[in-house]
């Protein structure tokens, strides 16, 4: 009897060790509530598509149902009893209720700690103050919820590359609204202006989106990083300097010194655009064909004869650097060693670029001591490229001297043994 049971635990055990545990994908599949049975059952119609979407939505992977946020009995078969009065059945929210609906577990800190810990809890509030939230609080429906960014029910992790609100997707998500005429044509700006639809296409040039693009830089700057994401809106003029200089410190620091700061009404912009922002030139500074300084200066007045002096000392200095180069890697090339001359060169590219960032306080006095210290360096670089030079010619006339004793040393060698064999 003793044996018959032990042989009894002994097949349980081997049972349950032999048993394969439930995959993620077995697992889901037993979760499934009855309205994920029923939509799917709807062959190809939109009302199938949300229990499809679901499956691979991050809120299914964390255990939530469709009842979470449409209410409903999730075990009824019939239709009208899954969504009977007594069901809490919210059915599908839209306007405020999609903001409502999420808030309710986004805007809860104890809960989302069991989730999400590093998930905020402010987007609800954050959305209220935005341009959107205010024109759903004023009544107009039309305006972005959170579905419009995130969708409905396929939503994604924001690190997923397949997620609308992946850095390298927000742009297109944006446009999705933004870059349509027919849609667009009833909103306005603060000023009461039609509100433009050309920002996706003006971004696409810019810059920001080469970088983000061609770069793979997805820190560089995408709507959300200017704008706000949940509590988007055009930066006020104030502002636009602060928000160009969340990533442009130094330049947004030089601009506050600037006398352009008291008059530019679009700060950065009034330069460099807002969403069609091309890369930065020179040619940009003074008085030249490309130059942006004569689009607000006269010949002779004083702000052009600080820019074109401004230039002038930049383009010493880039001169100089690109001469010392040149005779730096020519006698490198012989042969010198050269590779302190080649750091100091690099020092020498930092104050060029130092000096092409106070040019944003629009005063020569901060350029021009920038710019004499880039030229020290550069004549230091030159002094010891011409030493360099020295040093080749003579070793060359050194190594001519020495070929020429040994050339004699070897015909006078020649002739003597040519003299010993004569004699014998």
């Amino acid at each position: 009897m003793k044996l018959a049971g032990f042989a009894s635990s002994v097949m349980l055990l081997l049972a349950l060790f032999a048993a394969k545990p439930a995959s993620a994908a077995e697992q889901r599949e037993t979760a499934r509530t009855q309205c994920e049975v029923c939509h799917s059952g709807l062959g190809r119609t939109a009302a199938a598509l949300p229990a499809v979407q679901f499956r691979q939505d991050v809120h299914a992977d964390r255990g939530f149902t469709c009842v979470d946020c449409h209410g409903g009995d999730p075990t009824a078969t019939d239709k009208t009893l899954a969504k009977g009065p007594k069901t809490g059945y919210r059915g599908r929210p839209t306007g405020a209720a999609i903001i409502t609906t999420c808030a309710r577990c986004h805007s809860d800190a104890e809960l989302m700690r069991r989730y999400a810990p590093k998930q905020r809890v402010d987007q609800a509030s954050e959305y209220a103050t935005s341009g959107h939230g205010k024109q759903l609080a004023a009544g107009d429906s039309r305006v972005a919820t959170c579905i419009s960014c995130h969708g409905a029910h396929g939503i994604r992790m924001v690190s997923d590359a397949r997620s609308p609100v992946y850095p390298l997707n927000v742009a297109t998500t944006c446009a999705s609204c933004h870059s349509n005429t027919e849609y667009m044509k009833a909103e306005r700006t603060e000023a009461g202006t039609p509100l433009p639809t050309n920002q996706l296409h003006d971004y696409r040039n810019s810059v920001h989106y080469r970088a983000l693009t061609k770069g793979n830089d997805l820190s560089a700057p995408t709507c959300n990083d200017c704008h706000g994401n949940h509590g988007a809106a055009p930066p006020g003029v104030g502002a636009v300097a602060n928000v160009c200089g969340t990533c442009h410190a130094v330049f947004a620091t030089r601009f506050e010194q600037s006398t352009h700061k008291p008059i530019f009404d679009r700060a950065c912009v009034e330069c460099h655009n807002n969403h069609a922002v091309e890369p930065s030139s020179d040619e940009m500074l003074g008085s030249g064909a490309k130059a942006i300084c004569v689009t607000c200066h006269s010949p002779g007045d004083n702000g052009l004869l600080a820019a074109e002096k401004m230039r002038g000392g930049i383009e010493r200095l880039k001169t100089g650097i690109a001469h010392a180069r040149e005779l730096i890697e020519g006698v490198e090339n012989q042969g010198m060693e050269v590779s302190d001359q080649k750091l100091a060169l690099a020092e020498a590219g930092n104050q060029l670029t130092l000096a092409r960032t106070e040019i944003h306080a629009t005063n020569p006095a901060t350029v021009d001591p920038v710019v004499a210290a880039g030229l020290k360096i550069v004549g230091g670089v030159e002094n010891a490229g011409q030493a360099a030079l020295r040093e080749l010619r003579f070793r060359r006339r050194g190594l001519f001297g020495s070929l020429a004793v040994i050339i004699v040393v070897v015909l006078a060698l020649g002739m003597k043994i040519r003299e010993i064999e004569r004699r014998k």
